[in-house]
Formats: structure tokens, C-alpha cells, sequence
């Protein structure tokens, strides 16, 4: 019998907000250029598309590649332009993925990254893991 051991690292959940969330630092590189910025992430499991701060955008110097509509928590459908980068968090890399920008100060990271990983959200002890399985 061959026992597999996964050794994992629960990340604490960010209790600056109420209810606290899962939040993690996030790598986002511009796969044409090689720039890089690290920005907080907010893991949302109702987000089916990641979305970047408008401000990390530009720093970036992203160029629109794409536009995708989304709609927002009223409905309210929106043309917005879709950037291709890579997104490291957990020790982990997802390459070219098709993110949006908005006016925000942290990234959402959507389905479209945590399809990449199992996720694990404890609520009572307030932490969570992803592991890249």
C-alpha cells in the first residue's frame, strides 16, 4: 500500500472585514514585457472571471487583447477589455489567463483560477488552503 502525503499551509482569513474572507498576496506578471506587481487577492467563488485593480493595469502596461462582457452582483451587464497575464499565488502559476480591470484596490480571483486548485475554506477556524493537485 502506497500512502500519498500532501504537506499543505492553511492561510488565514483576513479579518479586517466583516465577515472575514479569504485573502491571499498575488503575483500578476505581464507575460510580453516580464513586468510584475504583487497586490492583495480575494478569493470569490461567485466570480466566474478574475478581475485586476485598473490601477494594476496600467502599471503593468497591459494592452487590451479581447473584450468580455461581465455582469456584477445588480445585473448590470458591461463591454469591458480583457488582458492576458499570469497569476502566481500559492507557490503556484496560472499562465495566460484572461482577466478584466475595474476600479479596485484588490483583485478578485474568479473560478477561472480556483478551477486550478483544490480549495479548502474552514469558516469556524478561519483559514483555507489551495493546493495544486
Amino acid at each position: 500500500m502506497c500512502l500519498l502525503w500532501r504537506s499543505s499551509r492553511m492561510y488565514p482569513y483576513d479579518v479586517s472585514e466583516d465577515p472575514p474572507l479569504a485573502l491571499l498576496t498575488v503575483q500578476v506578471t505581464d507575460p510580453a514585457s516580464g513586468r510584475q506587481v504583487s497586490l492583495p487577492g480575494k478569493l470569490d467563488t461567485g466570480s466566474g472571471i478574475s478581475i485586476l485593480p485598473e490601477k494594476t493595469a496600467t502599471k503593468l502596461g497591459l494592452q487590451a487583447e479581447a473584450e468580455v462582457w461581465v455582469a456584477g452582483y445588480d445585473g448590470t451587464p458591461a463591454l469591458l477589455p480583457a488582458y492576458f497575464v499570469a497569476v502566481t499565488l500559492a507557490g503556484h502559476t496560472v499562465t495566460m489567463l484572461k482577466v478584466t480591470a475595474s476600479p479596485r484596490s484588490q483583485m478578485f480571483l474568479g473560478r477561472d483560477v480556483l478551477r486550478h486548485f483544490i480549495a479548502t475554506f474552514d469558516g469556524k477556524k478561519q483559514v483555507f488552503d489551495l493546493i495544486d493537485p
